[in-house]
């Protein structure tokens, strides 16, 4: 029978190797700067921008895939996607695209990224790792945010001068439902499950909440120009970016309520959840900075100092993984 010093000193050295072997890697979040073209990169642990990563002209959209070490940026007035590799926080290649292209989404397979096309009407799909083009489908009004169940059958498309939801088939890659929402709907986001659907409407003030089986809607009032929103990391509440008031509604999503407001830098864009702390992080597009807040007490941590006009439309956050 091995003693328990040297059963304690295998284990040991066996956990060293496996560090050695396996590195962790914090999770990162990718902050598009509009007004100087470039990415920024927070070390969501440290709160620290470790990177600046020079793109196309005017990027606006990101998408990220840990699998395949990448993270997608969409270059509105460059007509391209620039693409990270995020092992090395470098630039790959920058991908002329028609028209002008504004959300991203890469599909839960890692195997393809949706390119949304506000001035050409379309979706592009691209093999996420070659980047060479798959289809395209035509889908309603300058869409815009994107969303896919967790099963990547139902990609959901925002179609901001349509006024509505394009549900399309990724098999028949064929528009299945449109649903009616408010005026100039924007940012997306699923529920883990996938059951709910919840709709920035940003010239009506407004999040609808849709049920993704039967297409039941309820609407909720928030603040100035909403423009983004993510449901929080237990899921129990919702997180609205306000763009005209400076601040993050929190919706209590049992009640379907707004319970409280949260002030942050000015003109909120983008916002995501980093799914290992909580933490919330929001792109300020006028103070050039990210502003972090608690996801516990949903008060504000602090702001981290960014590029020229931070948007960040989409989600930023690669989340925390083994090398």
């Amino acid at each position: 029978m091995k003693s328990p010093k040297l059963i304690l000193e295998t284990t040991i050295f066996a956990l060293l190797m496996l560090s050695h072997v396996c590195p962790s890697i914090a999770g990162m979040a990718y902050i598009t700067n509009q007004g100087d073209n470039t990415v920024s990169v927070i070390d969501t642990t440290t709160n620290q921008v470790v990177s600046t990563i020079k793109v196309g002209l005017k990027p606006v959209g990101v998408a990220v895939s840990a699998i395949n070490h990448r993270a997608y940026i969409s270059n509105v007035d460059g007509q391209s996607v620039s693409v990270i590799d995020t092992q090395k926080n470098k630039l790959i290649s920058t991908y002329p695209i028609k028209g002008s292209p504004v959300g991203l989404l890469a599909s839960p397979d890692n195997k393809t990224l949706y390119v949304a096309d506000w001035t050409e009407d379309r979706i592009y799909l691209f093999d996420a790792m070659s980047m060479k083009a798959q289809a395209e489908i035509k889908s309603g009004k300058a869409p815009a945010g994107m969303v896919i169940s967790p099963d990547g059958k139902s990609l959901y498309i925002a179609n901001r001068d349509s006024n509505d939801i394009a549900v399309i088939n990724t098999t028949t890659r064929q528009i299945s439902q449109r649903i009616p929402v408010g005026k100039h709907p924007f940012g997306l986001a699923l529920n883990k499950s996938g059951t709910e659907l919840y709709v920035v409407n940003v010239f009506s003030n407004s999040v609808s909440i849709i049920n993704t089986t039967n297409f039941k809607s309820e609407s909720i009032r928030v603040g100035e120009h909403p423009y983004c929103v993510t449901p929080s990391k237990d899921g129990l509440f919702l997180l609205v970016t306000n763009t005209q008031d400076d601040s993050v509604s929190i919706i209590e999503l049992a009640k379907k309520q707004l319970i409280a407001t949260i002030k942050v830098g000015e003109v909120p864009e983008g916002i995501s959840v980093d799914e290992q702390s909580g933490q919330i992080y929001v792109a300020n597009w006028a103070s050039n900075q990210v502003s972090v807040i608690d996801g516990q007490t949903y008060k504000l941590i602090t702001q981290i100092k960014t590029g020229d006009k931070s948007r960040a439309f989409g989600q930023f956050i690669l989340p925390s993984i083994i090398k």
